[in-house]
């Protein structure tokens, strides 16, 4: 039988060219990476709820949030530059790149430092303050990793990068739970995560040897600038919206609902996550395919096989998204059962999204994918507030997931002009987040979530059980 497997597989990757040989391997040690990074953080995630409150989650979460929008606000593009350039793995573009990104990592440190305090009065939580202070060093520290790590993305060297994600969350895990036993508190995710970040700046040394050199080259910073200017304003729009949700929530929400939304949102991210390894894969051969008709084509196979073969097995996963909730975590945490099912359909969305992304980086077309953020930005705003008064955290989690489709489907349009491509992947998507969301409703009933519901349900049985308690006791004393 192992012969016959190997036989098959023999032939099977024989078929392939040497560039897709090297992008499926990719893939696979990019899956195996988020798989290992998934079983880690759901474990951890369920250890940590059980000695944690969802208050800890909804700080975190808008922490986290005022973070990563920083970093998009600044992105200036370097590591997609330095993959696409054809001298980008040069020493010169290295360093100069490595030099570029320093500075923008203690610009990004000042900004989030001096933004805590503001921001804790601005949500009205002090613990805030704290929690920024501390985790906006993280931008600086991941700014120091050796100048040669972006050619492990270039090189399609995804076994590093696997071996430098699992480490930075093993660590990051390892250090979270042990913290969380001594301290009960928020700040046990901190200093977990910043270990991890050290881990990983210690790590890139090994995996990519390459000592930073003070060199700065003019014409490596002009050729990284020139596609990195299209990437800093796309990244512009593109956090306002992606963040827009867990800026505001707080503002609109208790940090009991916030952190029960984390919970949902953190695990579509891992999955996200998942996603933009594939991505990363799809963007590294699409870069190193100089035939502009031969990007197109093999863009294209890539888009109708993740719609025709993906999206199926994830609309079942939509079935299955609120009874894992369920199973997994304890009642104070069940609210984001069918919010998890809504942010599913939404990554649904998203992955066709970001696979149009990838070859709009690849052929320096970013402004389409500008001019998508920005009619998604307009969405989520005007749906933002209705949706959250209305509906609570399912509302929010419904406004984020009309605005991806609003982001993705102009986006398509926009492809479609030039290729006249990309609107059957897109309607077979967009047909199976339907139609899997729609069953969850039906299936789980009313998404709508209301903490003070239960809390009252579970006042309720501690009432009943107390009253039981006490007849009992009368009955034994008559």
């Amino acid at each position: 039988m192992r012969n016959i497997l190997n036989k098959f597989a023999g032939k099977a990757l024989a078929k392939l060219s040497g560039k897709q040989k090297a992008g499926l391997f990719g893939v696979g040690w990019s899956n195996l990476s988020q798989m290992v990074g998934l079983v880690f953080k759901l474990g951890s995630t369920l250890i940590l709820t059980r000695l944690l409150a969802p208050e800890a989650y909804g700080i975190l979460g808008t922490a986290m949030a005022v973070l990563t929008t920083l970093e998009w606000l600044s992105d200036l593009g370097i590591q997609p530059a330095l993959i696409r350039h054809e001298k980008g793995d040069r020493p010169e573009y290295l360093n100069t790149g490595w030099m570029m990104g320093l500075g923008r990592g203690f610009v990004l440190s000042f900004f989030a430092a001096i933004s805590a305090w503001p921001l804790a009065i601005f949500y009205d939580e002090p613990a805030l303050l704290g929690v920024l202070l501390v985790l906006s060093m993280r931008p600086l520290l991941l700014a120091l990793r050796s100048p040669a790590f972006p050619l492990l993305r270039r090189n399609l060297n995804f076994k590093s990068i696997f071996i430098d994600e699992v480490a930075l969350t093993v660590v990051g895990t390892a250090c979270s739970i042990g913290m969380a036993f001594m301290f009960q508190s928020v700040w046990a995710i901190v200093l977990g995560t910043m270990a991890g970040a050290v881990t990983s700046v210690l790590l890139s040394y090994f995996l990519c040897p390459m000592r930073p050199r003070w060199n700065w080259d003019r014409s490596a910073s002009k050729d990284i600038y020139s596609l990195g200017q299209q990437v800093f304003i796309n990244t512009l729009v593109m956090a306002a919206w992606l963040n827009l949700d867990r800026l505001l929530g707080l503002r609109l929400l208790s940090p009991a609902e916030m952190g029960v939304y984390a919970i949902a949102f953190n695990l579509s991210a891992v999955l996200e996550g998942l996603l933009t390894r594939v991505c990363d894969v799809h963007f590294s051969m699409l870069a190193r395919e100089e035939n502009a008709e031969a990007q197109g084509k093999w863009h294209d196979i890539v888009c109708k096989r993740a719609a025709g073969w993906g999206m199926p097995l994830v609309a079942l996963s939509l079935l299955l998204a609120p009874w894992a909730i369920w199973i997994l975590y304890d009642s104070r945490y069940h609210g984001a059962g069918l919010i998890f099912a809504i942010m599913l359909a939404r990554l649904m969305v998203r992955a066709y999204g970001q696979l149009q992304f990838q070859y709009l980086l690849a052929v320096a077309k970013v402004k389409m994918a500008t001019y998508a953020y920005l009619v998604a930005v307009i969405v989520q705003v005007a749906l933002f507030w209705p949706m959250v008064s209305t509906f609570g955290v399912a509302g929010m989690a419904g406004a984020v997931l009309f605005s991806t489709i609003a982001l993705t489907l102009t986006q398509t349009l926009l492809i479609y002009r030039h290729t006249k491509t990309g609107l059957q992947p897109f309607g077979s998507t967009l047909s199976w987040a339907t139609a899997g969301l729609m069953t969850a409703i039906f299936v789980y009933g009313n998404p709508v979530f209301d903490p003070a519901e239960l809390a009252n349900d579970q006042s309720n049985e501690v009432a009943e059980v107390t009253t039981s308690s006490d007849t009992d006791i009368e009955g034994n004393n008559s």
